[in-house]
């Protein structure tokens, strides 16, 4: 073989690498990691509830207000959703560049707020994930969508009932909440502050504890404490006086209670955001429940694309879905007579 052609060989071979590292590394750069997108998930959740708990801890806090809701009740912000927000909105949006991520909050001084790089950390970050799912762990960035409320029950922030306050994260693909993160900053007992799952993956050990559905002879709903509508009268109509209502704030509060079996039920007839239920829709998914609008039991989606708002009711459960769906939807159409 003459030099001249093994000069064009070697130049043949040297561009079909190029060529393959080009198409390979485009490919990487339009596909991400599920499992990276949890371990972000979680840091996120986390970071951002040490933005809710420095604000709580200094002795004052500037409350602002974004007016009234349609039930007419005041809905405070504080410099807390701001600062969570930053910090989860920039870390998820660094570290994933690509990836839709839609916030209660919108940013506001965030080049203030000093933002933790999680890029590496999430490499690193061992939360007990279950290894072995690397064949379905590789998802498009255009199918990703990421919700974060950066600090749910923030009414309830400003009163010191911070039993019912989270921040979670909840990751989307194709509209299906497959990742839920709910952390609960100000809870003082062990292992009870983080929850996630990982839909037909793995769940937080508390998590696999929680998830034991007690023997309820009676229905136990769990509903809004500052936006309960008409939901306890309707309640009344549908189960007559064979029904418990607890009454609770926080969306993310009342997922994890259903879950944990305190309550058979969370039932909300007023509009509802949907970065309050994607986490927990993803958890109580996770868990073997089920989650759909209350009015007409279809399913609720999550893509960029889709409403924001949830304007037909909502309904989660951990078993007997269809049963209250049914005793709800009778008591509507009733009423509608």
């Amino acid at each position: 073989m003459s030099v001249r052609t093994q000069r064009i060989l070697l130049c043949a071979l040297v561009l079909l690498g190029i060529i393959y590292f080009c198409t390979n590394r485009r490919t990487s750069d339009n596909n991400v990691s599920l499992k990276q997108l949890l371990a972000a998930a979680i840091k996120a959740a986390e970071i951002g509830g040490l933005e809710v708990v420095a604000v709580h801890d200094q002795i004052k806090s500037k409350i602002e207000s974004k007016g009234l809701t349609k039930e007419g009740i005041n809905d405070p912000v504080t410099a807390a959703d701001y600062r969570s927000h930053c910090a989860m909105y920039r870390s998820l949006t660094e570290a994933f560049p690509g990836v839709t991520v839609i916030s209660e909050e919108t940013s506001q001084d965030c080049d203030k707020i000093v933002v933790k790089d999680i890029k590496n950390s999430i490499n690193n970050i061992d939360y007990d994930i279950s290894k072995g799912h690397e064949s379905n762990d590789i998802v498009n960035v255009n199918d990703v969508t990421i919700w974060i409320d950066p600090l749910d029950a923030t009414k309830e922030f400003t009163e010191n009932l911070l039993q019912y306050v989270s921040t979670m994260v909840c990751i989307a693909v194709k509209g299906q909440p497959v990742i839920g993160v709910i952390y609960k900053p100000f809870e003082t007992r062990q292992n009870y502050s983080l929850f996630w799952t990982w839909n037909n993956h793995d769940v937080s050990k508390n998590l696999k504890n929680l998830s034991k559905v007690k023997d309820n002879k009676i229905p136990v709903l769990i509903v809004s404490l500052s936006h309960a509508g008409q939901v306890k009268n309707s309640s009344k109509i549908a189960f007559g006086d064979n029904v418990k209502i607890i009454s609770a704030a926080g969306a993310g509060y009342k997922f994890l209670e259903v879950a944990a079996g305190n309550a058979t039920a969370y039932v909300h007839t007023t509009t509802i955001k949907k970065w309050d239920i994607c986490a927990g829709t993803a958890i109580l998914s996770a868990l073997g429940g089920t989650v759909t609008q209350l009015y007409d039991q279809q399913p609720i989606y999550f893509g960029a694309n889709d409403p924001k708002v949830l304007t037909k009711g909502l309904l989660a459960t951990m078993s007997d879905h269809a049963w209250y769906s049914e005793k709800f939807l009778h008591d509507f159409s009733s009423e509608s007579h």
